[in-house]
């Protein structure tokens, strides 16, 4: 089985939303999520849950959470929740975002939840909350990320 067998062009279709959580590793194989170890827990149409590990692969040099890494996280969890939401013949691709980052970790999970707050028929905005995945759940990072939703272009033969 490949990432190509979910059928969908940037993620799996929605129709396989289910099955793409249960092969995560195949889809993020080779891959910066997989690389990083995000799992994406929970995926609906403009709702996404996912987690990351926070060890070696995460951390820069000084010790805390590459930004980069949280950053990277948070639009792999919000990707999850946009693939789900797309119609027939639409395909999305991120065009922007933003984080904002409310403080430092240096071990332990985080947990990003993202949850859509505008679907436009262009655009869609999706606000992601990174927290520590405790019983403290201390908010890490605040994103807000604008995908373009496209269509694609009907490639069979004139």
């Amino acid at each position: 089985m490949t990432r190509e067998d979910f059928g969908g062009i940037e993620g799996p279709l929605a129709s396989r939303v289910d099955e793409a959580l249960e092969h995560q590793d195949t889809i993020f194989k080779d891959s910066f999520p997989g690389n990083l170890g995000v799992r994406v827990i929970e995926a609906e149409a403009g709702r996404a849950v996912g987690v990351l590990d926070v060890g070696p692969k995460v951390r820069h040099p000084g010790g805390f959470a590459h930004g980069g890494a949280i950053a990277g996280f948070g639009d792999t969890v919000a990707a999850w929740a946009t693939f789900p939401a797309l119609g027939s013949g639409e395909i999305f691709t991120t065009i922007e975002f933003k984080t904002n980052f409310i403080s430092a970790v240096t071990d332990g999970r985080l947990r990003a939840e993202a949850k859509t707050i505008h679907r436009g028929g262009r655009t869609m905005v999706i606000e992601v909350r990174i927290t520590t995945d405790d019983d403290e759940q201390r908010l890490v990072a605040v994103m807000i990320v604008t995908q373009a939703i496209l269509k694609t272009k009907d490639r069979s033969p004139s």
